[in-house]
């Protein structure tokens, strides 16, 4: 059965402790643990007991009142060094995203959620460009992000959209 989706009911809401356990189910689903790599670390980061993580905004993706998906945002200049954003500009936000509910995938919400979170970010935000690093191999990531007007940095590897 195919599901059929109305865009406008995609909402990007903030993370609380109760969706930490479907966050965590996604997290182990292969679809996303091959570019995510390890649970626990993304795990640790969204619980933040210690405050060490202050810095990432974290947000459930839900269509209509089902929670689907996970997304974050942050300030490139409060991450520890050592990233390939290292070098860019005061005001640079990156983001990260998935849709963990399969029935969901491929459905054209990538790019609504994209847009959203960008907005998002610019509602909330300063920013002078948003960027993302995807895994090379994930050409869906890829493409989602050009359809939204990121270019691929030759010499960084990252996708940017200027704001």
């Amino acid at each position: 059965m195919s599901i059929a989706i109305n865009k406008e009911r995609v909402f990007i809401l903030k993370v609380d402790n109760n969706e930490i356990p479907t966050i965590e189910v996604w997290l182990k689903k292969e679809h996303i643990k091959k570019w995510y790599g390890d649970p626990q670390e993304w795990l640790e980061e969204i619980k933040d007991i210690s405050g060490e993580y202050g810095w990432l905004n974290h947000y459930i993706i839900q269509y209509e009142n089902i929670p689907i998906g996970f997304c974050q945002y942050y300030d490139c200049s409060k991450t520890p060094k050592g990233f390939e954003w290292d070098n860019e500009p005061p005001g640079t936000f990156a983001i990260d995203y998935f849709i963990g509910e399969v029935q969901f995938l491929n459905k054209g919400l990538g790019s609504v959620i994209i847009q959203k979170l960008n907005d998002l970010i610019i509602s909330k935000e300063n920013p002078k460009q948003i960027i993302a690093d995807p895994v090379k191999e994930n050409l869906i990531s890829i493409k989602l992000l050009e359809k939204n007007g990121f270019t691929l940095d030759e010499l960084t590897g990252l996708y940017k959209i200027t704001v």
